[in-house]
């Protein structure tokens, strides 16, 4: 761990706050959606393996206000939170290596493989998988802090913004 962020890894202090940076922004102000959710995100770890993985562990509790009828994490909150933790990996190795690593969302596939109770130490690890050209795509679990139980695991592919004005 580092004094300034807290943040563990291979990356300087400096990427670990413009990627701190990132998330809050993504993350959004109280107005937006899931705020009171996302607000709750750790960043706690930022490596980048071989200049060509990047590589982030975001962390929260799953609270009731997280959860379905059954006391387990709802599905659509799942996938809020794999939304900017995937992005993050995909950021830190764009902070890393000078290319855009931002984008919008064009699909997410994620698959349930139990579900995560209420009061659950989650551990979400994000990692690139492809960031050639306009299309990115970023791996993501989330874990049991503890045990290392796999709840969900997911891809995120993500679209580059067009900096050419679109023709109607």
């Amino acid at each position: 761990m580092t004094a300034d962020t807290g943040i563990r890894g291979n990356v300087s202090e400096d990427v670990k706050k413009k990627c701190q940076k990132a998330l809050t922004y993504f993350i959004g102000p109280s107005t937006s959606y899931g705020h009171t959710i996302g607000r709750n995100l750790r960043l706690t770890e930022i490596n980048v393996l071989g200049g060509e993985e990047g590589e982030t562990v975001c962390e929260i509790e799953v609270s009731a206000d997280m959860c379905n009828v059954y006391g387990t994490l709802h599905g659509g909150c799942a996938a809020y939170l794999i939304d900017p933790c995937s992005v993050s990996s995909l950021i830190s190795l764009g902070f890393v290596t000078g290319r855009d690593g931002s984008g919008i969302s064009q699909s997410m596939n994620l698959i349930w493989h139990r579900p995560v109770p209420k009061g659950t130490h989650l551990r979400i690890i994000s990692k690139t998988i492809f960031t050639d050209g306009r299309l990115r795509s970023a791996s993501c679990e989330l874990r049991d802090k503890e045990s290392n139980a796999l709840y969900i695991s997911a891809v995120h592919t993500t679209q580059a913004l067009s900096k050419r004005p679109s023709k109607l």
